[in-house]
């Protein structure tokens, strides 16, 4: 499908829609590019309407469907992906409804498209002993790096399973925001929202070993690269991968499947889901309600392996 044209993209007011989301709702630079690639698709199928005289009034339901068919049949998009290209369009027409652009917006009464029993993958309480446990390293290209990097691996993957952030929000932290009195650390989500999460002890005692071995870096950022600069969500994802491999981990994971991880340990130890759901920062109990689905899927599981009256020969 070929790229729509600045006018086009002029006509539906895109720019202006992207610089709303930058200043007024405060999102990440990689959401707002997202959002645009998901409104340069919508604007690329829909230009050759414009010629026929379509304009920004003229969409209804009924064409907005027409697009989400063909995304569907077309070009095979799954269920999530759906439900991100309209949770974007139903943003953008609210905008264009608010600045008076339109009457109404046609996304209104559309609804989210259904995702099925899929749940998202976590590591059992077993394997995070094993990602947890000190083992040997291997040893690092420069020696003198050996002892610092083990210690920041280590401590990342301790943040992780204690607090339950996500990898852009660990990326984003400073060392002023740990309280070590307090087991407490400030992270900024989605949104540009701040918010104090908790860390345990055993988490708190690997950061203190990491900030001793930590070297100088121009950076306030707490985990720093071997370059002695913040460390990148993709060199965070790669230190998660070899640490998974060094502990004889096979299963594929990553560092969203850790923060699965805690708020499914957590749900399965009792832990009130109100509290849960402020921890990873969600803002709608329905999204952290999904660990209860989870915890209830291992215990079918537990239950099906185990009563004698389950198991088939």
């Amino acid at each position: 499908m070929p790229e729509p044209s600045t006018q086009c993209l002029r006509h539906g007011r895109v720019q202006e829609f992207i610089g709303f989301l930058a200043v007024g709702r405060g999102l990440a630079a990689r959401t707002l590019k997202e959002y645009e690639r998901d409104l340069h698709l919508f604007w690329g199928y829909f230009e050759p309407h414009l010629a026929t005289g379509l304009t920004l009034s003229g969409f209804d339901e009924r064409t907005l469907r027409e697009f989400f068919a063909w995304l569907k049949v077309e070009r095979s998009y799954t269920p999530p992906a759906l439900n991100r290209k309209l949770a974007c369009l139903k943003a953008y027409f609210k905008f264009l409804e608010k600045e008076g652009y339109i009457e109404l917006s046609p996304m209104r009464d559309m609804r989210t498209v259904k995702l099925g029993r899929h749940l998202p993958k976590v590591l059992s309480q077993q394997d995070m002993t094993r990602l947890l446990a000190p083992r040997p390293r291997r040893a690092a290209h420069r020696p003198e790096e050996n002892a610092w990097q083990q210690a920041r691996d280590h401590a990342v993957v301790e943040l992780f399973y204690a607090t339950g952030v996500r990898v852009s929000e660990l990326v984003s932290i400073d060392v002023e925001h740990l309280d070590f009195e307090n087991l407490m650390l400030k992270v900024r989500g989605k949104g540009n929202k701040e918010r104090m999460v908790l860390m345990n002890e055993t988490c708190a005692h690997a950061l203190v070993q990491w900030l001793g071995v930590r070297p100088p870096a121009a950076t306030r950022a707490l985990f720093v690269s071997r370059l002695k600069k913040r460390m990148s969500v993709r060199s965070v994802e790669n230190l998660v991968d070899r640490e998974l491999r060094s502990a004889g981990i096979e299963k594929a994971a990553s560092p969203h499947t850790l923060r699965h991880s805690f708020g499914t340990h957590m749900v399965e130890g009792g832990a009130d889901l109100m509290a849960v759901k402020e921890l990873l920062g969600h803002e709608n109990l329905s999204t952290t309600q999904i660990y209860v689905n989870i915890a209830m899927q291992h215990i079918k599981d537990v239950y099906r392996k185990t009563h004698p009256r389950s198991q088939t020969d």
